[in-house]
């Protein structure tokens, strides 16, 4: 009985603990398996083009398909550990996504990637089109908006335990989120801003202005999510990324189509400035045989992107079950979880306060001349999960 004792406390000591939230380091992604995948769905025929609505404009079965696909997708293990977190591993990667972020290559790279994402949808249900997150219609207090419920996108703080990203794991932890805690979301005056540019540069990085930039105005959503969607390696192993990243491409399309109005070719509009050398128009885009070009040809606006419109509204039954209509701006809203009274009468005030404060403690942690700005958040960076072959 007292050797038995003691070998249970050699093992107990020898072996680590293992937390059930944590993958195993044998269930990881490898790259090789993700950029497979990528050059397997490159392949794969279009099926059409991508009708893209904003979420929230969708009835419950079209919600559904959508969601269903995703989970599919992350259930199913022919590629390692799945192929939701396979694919979202592009992303992760240091090699692969080198001319992603921070400069003109992000608009055009990341539409190669929803592209190839919405074919992975595809793969289990044939006619889905992904829908965007149109955060512009966001109220000032993120508790205010429906999006956040069981029926939607699930809790913003935490684990996520609701909705259909509820008790996920992703490669790196449990899926969680830290809502508002930094960053904010897109807004009028962003866009409005972005859409009165001319050229490719003075929307992107290196060169681009602070209030024009919209790769920045993109960060500051990452952060406003925060947790796993907050950190550029982590971020698109939350579903919710797809849904922003989907609503970025549909600017990029607004801002092409502003683009062919005043006489200026997108295909041709790169700038000379455009910072590191994975950022130049014929750089490689590792995503199949890619260039950075490729991604601004107009084979995506003929047959691939098309974004219905948020509607110019006046009553309320026109913006969906999870937003109302703002009559004086005829814009739909998603303010509909706030407290009854709190846009009217003697409440207006209350409103308009705690808009103000909110607003006000936003700015204060919103610097976007900070690395943070530039980086999303903390940027996590594991790298014995990110040994590179080269290809």
């Amino acid at each position: 009985m007292q050797w038995a004792r003691c070998a249970l406390t050699v093992l107990v000591l020898l072996v680590p603990a293992y937390d059930l939230q944590m993958p195993s380091r044998s269930n990881l992604p490898i790259v090789e398996d993700s950029l497979r995948l990528a050059n397997i769905l490159m392949k794969r025929p279009v099926e059409g083009p991508s009708v893209r609505t904003e979420c929230r404009l969708l009835n419950s079965t079209e919600y559904q398909r959508i969601v269903g696909a995703i989970n599919a997708a992350k259930l199913d293990t022919r590629v390692r550990p799945n192929v939701y977190d396979a694919f979202s591993f592009l992303h992760a990667h240091p090699e692969v996504n080198k001319g992603a972020h921070q400069g003109p290559a992000f608009l055009s790279y990341h539409r190669v990637l929803v592209f190839l994402y919405e074919k992975m949808l595809r793969i289990y249900d044939r006619s889905v089109s992904l829908c965007y997150w149109d955060t512009t219609v966001e109220p000032d207090v993120l508790d205010w908006s429906a999006l956040w419920t069981p029926e939607l996108f699930g809790n913003p703080r935490g684990a996520v335990t609701t909705g259909f990203a509820r008790g996920w794991i992703t490669p790196l932890r449990t899926l969680n989120r830290d809502g508002a805690a930094q960053g904010r979301p897109m807004t009028d005056e962003d866009v409005n801003t972005i859409l009165s540019k001319n050229r490719l540069g003075e929307i992107s990085m290196p060169a681009a202005a602070v209030d024009a930039n919209l790769e920045l105005m993109h960060n500051y959503v990452h952060t406003y999510v925060g947790g796993i969607m907050g950190q550029v390696e982590t971020a698109a192993y939350d579903p919710i990324f797809w849904f922003h990243h989907a609503f970025v491409d549909c600017l990029y399309e607004r801002f092409r189509e502003r683009q062919k109005e005043r006489g200026i070719n997108p295909m041709r509009d790169w700038p000379a400035e455009h910072g590191d050398s994975t950022h130049a128009p014929f750089a490689p885009m590792r995503l199949g045989s890619l260039r950075n070009i490729d991604g601004a040809q107009d084979f995506f606006s003929e047959e691939i992107v098309r974004c219905s419109p948020m509607p110019v509204c006046s009553s309320d039954s026109e913006c969906g079950q999870y937003m109302r209509c703002d009559r004086s701006r005829q814009k739909c809203i998603s303010d509909t979880l706030r407290a009854a009274g709190l846009s009217e009468g003697a409440w207006s005030s209350v409103n308009n306060l705690l808009g103000s404060i909110w607003r006000g403690r936003l700015s204060t942690v919103n610097d976007p001349l900070t690395r943070a700005s530039f980086g999303f958040g903390n940027v996590f960076q594991q790298p014995e999960l990110f040994a590179f072959s080269g290809k």
